[in-house]
């Protein structure tokens, strides 16, 4: 037999745990003679109510006392609000700590950003500032790996396959913004942003891919 809980809140919202029909339970209890469920019913204020629901929910020591020793079915709590609001100052402290990380996290990205795309501007002469540029979007893409942002990640990718294209490494840049593209239609109705950007270093690909055929023709005019 397994001890039925209801919460009934402040609004006379009734939520139960273990539920089972309460036929079933009272036939359990009644043998077929008198068909009632033993219900102990007890007023308790929220945040103590909570400490019995955990209780019951999780050890199981005193809903097996309740149901052998008293025979009690059904435990009815049924909450009042507590004389003074308590503040869970645990959950304050990690959450301000969560949010003051991203707060410097945001910064941070703002400034690798602004990095990122002045290495980006100098690599279109210099080989070494798109590398350089390269190594400022992995970082930001294991930025975009912690915060769990798919739609940052796909965006530092498409950034690194610019350093690609400037250094030359086609073939590794066209499946990087593929593999994005991919992505980018699967979730065209939250980002459109993402997928003009593949279609910008699309067409960007394009053309070196043209220029570079063009330099083979003339080096090899026959």
């Amino acid at each position: 037999m397994t001890l039925m809980v209801c919460v009934c809140d402040y609004w006379q919202h009734r939520h139960y745990y273990n539920r089972r029909s309460i036929q079933q339970a009272a036939g359990d209890a009644g043998k077929g003679k008198d068909n009632f469920v033993r219900r102990l019913p007890l007023q308790l204020d929220a945040i103590t109510a909570n400490y019995w629901l955990r209780e019951l929910l999780q050890q199981k020591v005193l809903s097996e006392r309740l149901e052998r020793e008293h025979g009690v079915q059904l435990l009815w709590l049924a909450l009042c609000p507590p004389e003074r609001d308590t503040i869970d100052y645990k959950w304050s402290d990690m959450l301000a700590h969560t949010i003051w990380e991203h707060i410097e996290v945001e910064h941070l990205m703002s400034w690798l950003s602004t990095l990122g795309g002045g290495f980006s501007a100098l690599g279109e002469q210099f080989e070494r500032c798109a590398e350089t540029a390269g190594k400022i979007s992995l970082q930001q893409l294991t930025i975009g790996l912690r915060l769990g942002d798919p739609f940052l990640q796909a965006r530092c990718k498409l950034y690194y396959s610019i350093s690609l294209i400037q250094r030359g490494q086609l073939r590794q840049a066209k499946h990087l913004i593929r593999t994005q593209y991919r992505f980018a239609l699967q979730h065209k109705e939250f980002d459109q942003r993402l997928m003009r950007m593949c279609l910008g270093i699309w067409l960007r690909l394009r053309f070196e891919y043209e220029e570079r055929r063009s330099r083979r023709e003339l080096e090899h005019p026959y």
